[in-house]
This record gives C-alpha cells, sequence and structure tokens, in this order.
C-alpha cells in the first residue's frame, strides 16, 4: 500500500470512530449464541442523608459472624439475604430460627454456590429444607452481593461472605446501618431485582 493509500485509510478510520452527533452508525453485532445476557443497567448512584446508628466488625476472627447472627436475631418482620457463599452454619441456624419465629426470610444466593450436596454450600439444602425461599441467581455472571436487610429499616454489607472461611482465613469487613430506611430501601431494590431474575433452588434431597 502507497503513502498516499494508507493516509486515506487513517482519515476513514478517524471519520468513522469521530462520527458527529446523530450521524449513523454501524449496526452492532449480536453476541454469539449461549453468551452471558448484559445485564439490566442500574440508575445513577443514589445519595441518601446518613441516618440510625452504624456498627463494624471485621475478620479474621474479629466477631464478623456474631455480629451477623445478633443483626438476623433481631428480624421481626422480613430478612432479605443476597449471598455468594452460604457455608457458615451458625448463620444458616439463625435464619432458620428467624424463619421459626414468624419472619419472612428469602435469599438469592450464586449460581456456583447453590448449595448442591456434597459441595460447598449444603447450608443452602438446610434452608430450603426449612421452608425458606431460596432462588439461584443465574442472570449475571456472578452474584456477589453480601447483603442482609432486616425488616425493610436496617442493612448489613462488606466484603464478609456467609462463610466459616470468611470469619477464620480472610481480612474480611461488615457494615450494620441499623435505623436507616431510606437506605434499606435502595438496597431492597436492588434485592428485588436480584430476586426476580433469579431461579427457585432446587434442593438435594
Amino acid at each position: 500500500m502507497t503513502p498516499r493509500q494508507l493516509m486515506g485509510a487513517f482519515l476513514t478510520l478517524t471519520l468513522a470512530v469521530s462520527a458527529p452527533v446523530g450521524a449513523t452508525r454501524p449496526t452492532q453485532v449480536a453476541p454469539p449464541t449461549g453468551a452471558l445476557a448484559s445485564p439490566t443497567p442500574h440508575s445513577a448512584p443514589t445519595t441518601v442523608p446518613a441516618q440510625g446508628t452504624v456498627e463494624v466488625a471485621f475478620s479474621p476472627e474479629g466477631g464478623a459472624t456474631a455480629a451477623t447472627v445478633r443483626f438476623i436475631g433481631e428480624a421481626r418482620l422480613s430478612i432479605r439475604m443476597a449471598a455468594y457463599g452460604l457455608t457458615s452454619n451458625p448463620i444458616g441456624k439463625a435464619l432458620v430460627e428467624a424463619k421459626n419465629r414468624g419472619v419472612d426470610v428469602r435469599v438469592v444466593v450464586d449460581k456456583n454456590h447453590n448449595g448442591q450436596r456434597g459441595g460447598a454450600n449444603s447450608v443452602a439444602n438446610y434452608l430450603a429444607a426449612n421452608g425458606i425461599a431460596l432462588r439461584v441467581d443465574g442472570a449475571v455472571r456472578i452474584q456477589h452481593n453480601k447483603v442482609v436487610i432486616v425488616d425493610g429499616q436496617s442493612v448489613q454489607n462488606g466484603s464478609f461472605n456467609f462463610t466459616s472461611a470468611a470469619e477464620t482465613l480472610n481480612a474480611e469487613n461488615i457494615v450494620i446501618h441499623r435505623g436507616s430506611p431510606r437506605l434499606a430501601r435502595l438496597f431492597t431494590d436492588n434485592w428485588t431485582r436480584l430476586w426476580d431474575e433469579s431461579d427457585d433452588f432446587r434442593p438435594a434431597y
């Protein structure tokens, strides 16, 4: 290709990339069959006024599991959980105890941590066997939220997975926002989106 031809090709590419607003753009190519669909986009970041109290805990061995169990124990109406890892027996037991005292407990888990018997997540089977509504989110590549919403008023979030490894081996954190209903509403809206896109959990028993 001559220098003149090279310059012509460069100008053509530059004009295509910097086409003005309103210009016709090439049709996008659909993803190949079997590719992960694009998740539904969220609205813009949202700021709400600070309310209530904040509790923090850390791991390893900093009381994050105990704080989570206490927080679950405060529920009187509802618990909404989104979990990536869910292998902690104390947390599983706390959820079942909440269900037994009449709390509406619902849990969304990641598709690769869905609690098949003999796998890393048998706690999910335990929850399902005790009547807790459980769904598996396969609509996104990873369901990586670690959130507990209590009574639509308070929220726990942070890096802490609901696992024994997160308590004893990992450097993790939780933040519990009590008495913050506007914050809880935002997290509930996002949790509902996860719930709606998920499939019912199939117990391995």
